[in-house]
C-alpha cells in the first residue's frame, strides 16, 4: 500500500467526512466536530495536514493560523492539534513525516508554534524543537452576591447569536499581554459546542464572559472586552448565586492583579512551544483557544 500526503482545508468538503471518523476513531467519539464544522467553525485559519492511503486517513495533524500575544507583542503563529495516527499505523513515522512538513512551511524559523499534548506521547516533540513549558492555576478569594437578574446570554445553537460572537471576536483584544491570542472564534465555537458553559454579555461595557458556576465557586472561562473596564464590579451580572472564590482559565494580568498562583499537579495536557521564548513568570494560555 502506497500513502500520499494530501492538505485538507474548509474547502474540501468531501474530505472533512473523512477527517471527523479518523479523529473519533484514534481519539474516542466525545467531541463533535461535525457539529462545529456544522456551525462554521472550520474557516480559513483552520486546515489538516494528513496522510492517506486512497481515500482513508491514517495520520493528521491540525493547524489553526493564530494572532498571538507574546510579551506584549503581536506575532502570527500557529497552533498543532488533532495529532493522531491510527493504532496500525503506529511506528512507521508518519507523525514524524507531517511535523516536517509543518515546519518546512513555517514562514521563517523563528515562527511561533505551540501545541498541547497528549501524556503519553511527551517525548516526541521534543526532537522538533519544542520545549514543555510549564502553566499556573489563577485564583481569587471574594465575597459576592448576585446582582439580581442574569446578565443576557448568547446561544451557539443560534445562527445569530454565533454571528454576533464572531463579530466580538474580530473587535476584542487579547486577553493578556504575556502570552494570549485574539480573534480565535473558530477554536472558541469547538469547545462552545462541546462543553457546557454560557456566554453571558456585559451589554454595558461591550463585553462577553465564558463562565460556569458550581455551589460559590465561578470559573471564568474566557474574558472578550472590547475596551478595559472593572471586571469586580460587574462579575455579580453572570452569578446566580453568592460566590466566594473565581478562577481563572486565562492570566487575569490586567484584570485581577492580586490572584493566587499555584502549580498544577497534574496537567492534563501539557504545553509545547517552539520558535519563541515566553516571559518569565506564571503563565496560561486562554483554555478556550486551546486546540
Amino acid at each position: 500500500m502506497s500513502h500520499h500526503q494530501i492538505r485538507i482545508r474548509a474547502s474540501d468538503a468531501p474530505w472533512h467526512a473523512r477527517f471527523f471518523e479518523h479523529v473519533a476513531e484514534v481519539f474516542g467519539g466525545g467531541a463533535d466536530f461535525r457539529l462545529w464544522a456544522a456551525r462554521g467553525g472550520w474557516n480559513a485559519t483552520y486546515e489538516v495536514l494528513a496522510i492517506a492511503i486512497d481515500d482513508r486517513l491514517v495520520s493528521t495533524i491540525g493547524r489553526t493560523r493564530m494572532e498571538l500575544a507574546i510579551n506584549g507583542e503581536a506575532c502570527i503563529g500557529y497552533q498543532l492539534g488533532a495529532v493522531a495516527t491510527r493504532t496500525d499505523f503506529r511506528r512507521r513515522g508518519l507523525s514524524r513525516q507531517l511535523m516536517n512538513w509543518v515546519i518546512e512551511e513555517l514562514d521563517h524559523p523563528d515562527q511561533p508554534v505551540i501545541l498541547f499534548a497528549n501524556n503519553d506521547v511527551l517525548d516526541f516533540y521534543p526532537r522538533f524543537g519544542f520545549r514543555r513549558v510549564r502553566q499556573q492555576l489563577f485564583t481569587a478569594s471574594v465575597t459576592m452576591k448576585p446582582a439580581g437578574a442574569l446578565a443576557p446570554s448568547w446561544d451557539v445553537a443560534d445562527a445569530a447569536d454565533r454571528a454576533r460572537l464572531a463579530d466580538h471576536c474580530v473587535r476584542a483584544p487579547a486577553v493578556g499581554r504575556r502570552f494570549a491570542v485574539r480573534e480565535y472564534y473558530a477554536i472558541l465555537l469547538w469547545h462552545l459546542s462541546n462543553r457546557p458553559a454560557t456566554i453571558f454579555r456585559l451589554d454595558d461595557v461591550d463585553a462577553v464572559v465564558v463562565a460556569s458556576q458550581q455551589g460559590e465557586r465561578l470559573t471564568i472561562l474566557d474574558l472578550l472586552a472590547v475596551t478595559p473596564f472593572d471586571l469586580r464590579k460587574a462579575l455579580p451580572h453572570p452569578i446566580a448565586r453568592p460566590i466566594s472564590e473565581v478562577e481563572f482559565r486565562f492570566h487575569p494580568e490586567d484584570w485581577w492583579p492580586d490572584v493566587t498562583i499555584s502549580q498544577p499537579h497534574e496537567e492534563d495536557s501539557p504545553l509545547f512551544v517552539r520558535g519563541t521564548v515566553l516571559p518569565r513568570g506564571p503563565l496560561r494560555f486562554p483554555d478556550l483557544a486551546q486546540t
